[in-house]
């Protein structure tokens, strides 16, 4: 079997906003990281420039007291004004070099923590109506923006992650065949895809699908996971909705060797922030108890034969007893 380590995405220990309210309490580094050390099973928090380094020494100092490791460096690239018009594809060439600045910032970052990759979800890169974006340009920078980032440290791995909307309309990099057409474009050994459970549902994608087909392309390089109604990316606890969607894609991260982190990015709006993901936790490894339990040698003889009734009754014997 192999390893995971659990981590958490730090900026969802403090306030959070919709659009209609305000939730949780603001806290600052150091309260969120008491916060995350009362989770269960956390081994590792991924941490977001530029908000969670105003001072990297404090952020590794505060690592260091709560025995927590770096799982990655998320690089935000679309809160700042500058960005809001887009960062990898906007039309100022200057606001463009700033976003790759943030990332090569972040790589160094990241290798001064011990990891060795950082995560981009490039949101604010795509469009909102026709005629507003020159597409084959916006690919390109783009692309550019990426190679340009990944070549200044190949001892650290650039992951971008995938969504197909919000706050952009579309956004550039919508779901997991268009992100790894991305990275084969690119043609870099150190740039791969980070897969959001949740953004999977959202594009109307099977997850364990999806880990496959990047998986089978050695770019499949970090995991999110939470869960929704595939109709918008709710940010929910995983395996809370789409039950055996998320055992099967917990059976394939396993079959197809994924042993680096799993991080929870789940948004506790009204309940519990501990809970919710020491919850999240628990649902990761009764996942897994899942598959044990029918046996990995028995889903692989059903996977063959391609019988789903087998696989539904093996399932729900689970919860029936």
């Amino acid at each position: 079997m192999s390893t995971f380590k659990y981590s958490v995405i730090l900026g969802f220990l403090g306030k959070l906003n919709d659009r209609f309210a305000s939730y949780g309490e603001q806290r600052d580094i150091a309260a969120k990281f008491d916060v995350a050390s009362r989770i269960e099973g956390i081994q590792g928090l991924e941490l977001v420039y530029p908000f969670d380094f105003a001072d990297v020494n404090v952020t590794k100092e505060l690592l260091k007291k709560h025995k927590l490791e770096c799982s990655t460096v998320n690089v935000n690239i679309k809160t700042d004004k500058i960005f809001h018009l887009g960062g990898l594809t906007h039309k100022d060439a200057g606001v463009r070099k700033e976003a790759v600045l943030y990332m090569k910032t972040s790589m160094d970052i990241a290798a001064d923590l011990g990891t060795n990759m950082i995560t981009c979800c490039p949101l604010s890169d795509g469009y909102d109506y026709a005629f507003e974006t020159d597409y084959p340009k916006a690919w390109k920078w783009m692309l550019d923006g990426i190679g340009e980032a990944a070549a200044y440290r190949s001892d650290v791995k650039v992951s971008m992650e995938y969504k197909q909307s919000e706050p952009r309309h579309k956004v550039i990099i919508p779901n997991a065949g268009t992100t790894l057409a991305a990275c084969l474009q690119v043609n870099m050994p150190n740039v791969g895809v980070t897969m959001d459970t949740g953004h999977a549902l959202l594009a109307g994608e099977g997850t364990a699908w999806a880990a496959s087909l990047l998986a089978q392309a050695n770019k499949l390089f970090l995991v999110h996971v939470n869960d929704n109604y595939r109709n918008w990316d709710w940010d929910m606890i995983p395996g809370s909705i789409n039950v055996w969607d998320f055992v099967e894609f917990m059976f394939y991260l396993d079959e197809l060797g994924y042993n680096n982190w799993i991080t929870s990015d789940v948004a506790p709006f009204r309940i519990d922030s501990v809970k919710t993901f020491s919850s999240t936790f628990r649902s990761i490894n009764w996942a897994l108890k899942v598959v044990d339990k029918i046996g990995r040698e028995e889903l692989r003889r059903i996977i063959r034969e391609g019988d789903p009734v087998d696989a539904l009754d093996k399932l729900q014997s689970i919860v029936s007893g």
